[in-house]
């Protein structure tokens, strides 16, 4: 059976986020992503404009994965702190999959291009927001949230032992 486009666009950013993972947005080939979906390097090229667009589709990607998370996790909840606690656990999915984290992380670290700031910055505030609306609480305790996040994004990504990654 003939993939559609669509699909391949799909096969082709899960291949790439793991190649931008590992080596990151100026480091990766395309033509290592092409042979991971399994298609050839052309094709990478008539699905994304450039290697900027996949690295770009692939940040969406991941962005789209903890926000799904904690869309899913949502529950009405009695405090603002409650629904955090909520939304945290339920972020350990997102924890379980290394390349997510490691290419979120190659998206922070590539963004000294501008236009790839720009689309980390949006996704970060995007990210934010939404937990905000989602739970209610100030944005002290969502900044005290998303930098757990962090660490703990930082954590999974270093394979640190457990006591370095205690969180009151």
């Amino acid at each position: 059976m003939e993939l559609t486009s669509a699909q391949r666009r799909e096969q082709v950013i899960e291949a790439a986020i793991h190649e931008f993972a590992e080596y990151g947005y100026h480091a990766a080939k395309t033509a290592a992503i092409a042979k991971r979906a399994g298609i050839s390097q052309p094709y990478v090229y008539a699905l994304f404009d450039d290697k900027k667009a996949l690295f770009i589709a692939c940040q969406q990607r991941v962005r789209e994965q903890i926000m799904d998370a904690f869309k899913s996790a949502w529950r009405p909840a009695g405090t603002p702190h409650q629904a955090l606690a909520v939304l945290g656990a339920n972020y350990l999915a997102v924890l379980a999959n290394p390349d997510a984290l490691r290419c979120q992380l190659q998206g922070h670290a590539a963004s000294a291009d501008p236009e790839i700031r720009r689309h980390m910055r949006e996704g970060f505030i995007e990210v934010f927001d939404l937990v905000q609306r989602l739970t209610g609480a100030d944005r002290a305790a969502v900044t005290a949230f998303m930098a757990t996040g962090t660490l703990l994004n930082v954590s999974a990504v270093l394979e640190l032992p457990d006591e370095y990654t205690v969180v009151a």
